[in-house]
């Protein structure tokens, strides 16, 4: 029998190995075109955004300001506040002289026309006086006429020759001649008195003469903030020249300046959005609208270009907790935008 033998050979088949599948690299260039589609995107929708819904204008940050001046001549003694302080009211400013900065003649005819001024009020009280006295004079004669009256009266009362009616009647006349007769006997008094005042001045006239100078005190006639300070201490401040400014930070506002085409979005009592120049933000109302138009501040205005006019607004803080807050931006500008929808 022929023997059987296995083949040594290697086998026919084999397993083939699976290639490697590379990953595919990171694409920069394409997310870097994405990012930008979508950037300008978002800038195209914004500039969309802002210009179909949203109104915008510019602002400035104001208070009311009082100015302290004098309708006389005054030197200023010693000034107790710096700009930029902080003052309540009736807190003393400065102390200040009222001074004569005229000639002799001058001063001669100031005094001479005063003496004449307290001479006339002198005489004019005089004459009221004695008006006040005839009328006086015939109350009283009509009051005890009254008096005789109601005594008969309530006898013919008894009597039953007249009703209790014309008795009451008769009683009330009394009343009020008696109140009458009171009142004139006290502003008898009173004018008295103030020509006995008036009389004194003008018997010691001479003996002021020569003493026109008088030391006061100024107190600050609101809460504010204190702005320029325009006079120096010991320095003459003639009338109607300004002392210096106190802005009062009670009454915070904006003006802000809308363009002539936002006309009809712009309502009175709308409530805005108002961005400060540090970024932050806060919430306003329109007090008002002013009729006219007007030209904004230069600094609104854009260069090269005819000056525009605008319609202009003041706007007040919803909260008054944040007057404070407005106050310390004075006079910067400010943007301020409002909803068309």
């Amino acid at each position: 029998m022929r023997p059987f033998s296995f083949q040594r050979k290697g086998a026919i088949i084999r397993t083939l190995k699976e290639p490697v599948i590379k990953k595919k690299k990171f694409n920069l260039d394409r997310v870097l075109y994405l990012a930008l589609i979508l950037l300008v995107l978002g800038f195209l929708l914004r500039y969309v955004y802002k210009k179909l819904a949203i109104i915008e204008g510019d602002g400035q940050i104001q208070m009311e300001k009082v100015d302290v001046n004098f309708t006389q001549d005054i030197r200023l003694l010693g000034i107790k506040i710096t700009e930029g302080d902080t003052v309540s009211r009736d807190q003393l400013l400065f102390h200040y002289k009222e001074s004569v900065f005229d000639n002799d003649a001058s001063a001669i005819l100031r005094e001479r026309k005063a003496k004449e001024d307290r001479l006339q009020d002198v005489q004019k009280l005089a004459f009221e006086i004695q008006q006040k006295k005839l009328k006086l004079k015939a109350q009283v004669e009509k009051r005890n006429y009254l008096r005789n009256t109601k005594d008969r009266f309530e006898k013919f009362v008894l009597l039953d020759v007249y009703t209790k009616e014309k008795l009451d009647e008769v009683t009330q006349q009394l009343n009020e001649a008696e109140i009458t007769t009171e009142l004139l006997r006290n502003e008898i008094q009173l004018l008295l008195k103030l020509k006995k005042m008036n009389f004194s001045d003008t018997s010691s006239d001479t003996q002021r003469e020569g003493k026109n100078n008088y030391r006061n005190n100024y107190l600050s006639p609101i809460n504010g903030v204190i702005g320029q300070i325009l006079k120096n201490e010991q320095e003459a401040c003639y009338k109607t020249e300004n002392v210096m400014t106190i802005h009062n930070t009670d009454v915070v506002f904006i003006k802000a300046y809308f363009d002539l085409k936002d006309i009809n979005d712009i309502k009175q009592g709308q409530e805005v959005k108002v961005l400060f120049p540090d970024q932050s933000t806060t919430k306003g109302r329109i007090r008002k609208i002013y009729i006219a138009t007007y030209e904004s501040p230069d600094e609104f205005q854009k260069t090269y270009e005819p000056t525009e006019r605008n319609i202009l607004a003041e706007i007040i803080p919803i909260n008054d907790m944040e007057k404070t807050q407005w106050a310390s931006y004075h006079k910067l500008n400010v943007k301020i935008q409002l909803g068309k929808i």
